[in-house]
């Protein structure tokens, strides 16, 4: 009876024992089950934070895009209007016109706005380096915005290359007319002397006619036209397409 007895107990010593492990077992599961949802919560959470971040900072970057387009479109049209002048100024050069028959004033219409209009672009920029320096760039999922992004510094950059180039010309220019014309003529004749400086004309005006035949001022218009009509016809023109693009991708970026 004892065997009997003995061996009874450890057969359900055995059965508990065995109960206990797929108990302990199922225990362990539900924990790692927990741990494991609570990890892609947490994940979730990070990822729509982050998501939310970058909308926000996307979303700032295109206010600055577009005030910068409006910027951009206000310089470009001034640039327009000094080419054009400097054109008809090379051209009245080149043309049968007597000098007697050139009045100054309308001379001075045309050396106003390439003596006194130096062309830069006063870009906006905060957001748009918050974002690189945060550090959220390269998490951006839109391959395309990232490609334009990561190359934006360098499109402003060219754009002000050729703006310093534009400027360097600019200054020859009206140290030329500086130092061998007369910048109150040219004042005088469009009305500005009085109207806007409030000093009167002068009683024996300087005749600025001279720059007509004058070999070194064409050239240093030749030079200013040239950067000019390079800022205006390809590097304004490209960066006003690239900022556009931008907005565009930046706008089906943020509705999806």
């Amino acid at each position: 009876m004892k065997i009997f007895r003995k061996i009874r107990f450890q057969e359900l010593t055995k059965s508990n024992f065995g109960k206990y492990i797929v108990y302990a077992i199922g225990e362990i599961i539900l924990v790692v089950i927990g741990i494991l949802i609570a990890l892609y919560v947490n994940n979730k959470k990070e990822e729509a934070d982050q998501l939310k971040l970058q909308r926000n900072h996307l979303v700032l970057i295109k206010e600055e895009l577009e005030n910068n387009l409006i910027i951009l479109d206000k310089e470009n049209k001034e640039l327009h209007n000094i080419v054009t002048n400097i054109k008809d100024l090379v051209n009245l050069k080149n043309s049968d016109q007597p000098l007697d028959q050139v009045t100054e004033v309308h001379l001075s219409e045309l050396l106003f706005l390439p003596l006194t209009r130096s062309i830069e672009i006063d870009y906006e920029n905060g957001a748009f380096n918050n974002f690189v320096t945060s550090g959220n760039l390269e998490d951006i999922k839109n391959d395309s915005i990232k490609t334009i992004l990561r190359s934006w510094n360098r499109k402003i950059e060219t754009v002000k290359l050729q703006e310093y180039a534009v400027n360097e010309a600019f200054d020859k220019a009206v140290n030329f007319v500086n130092t061998n014309g007369s910048l109150k003529t040219v004042l005088d004749k469009i009305g500005l002397s009085k109207a806007y400086l409030e000093v009167n004309d002068n009683s024996e005006p300087y005749s600025n006619k001279f720059l007509l035949r004058s070999r070194q001022f064409e050239n240093i218009l030749i030079q200013y036209l040239g950067v000019a009509t390079q800022l205006l016809r390809k590097n304004y023109l490209t960066f006003k397409s690239d900022i556009e693009l931008l907005i565009r991708l930046i706008d089906v970026e943020l509705i999806q």
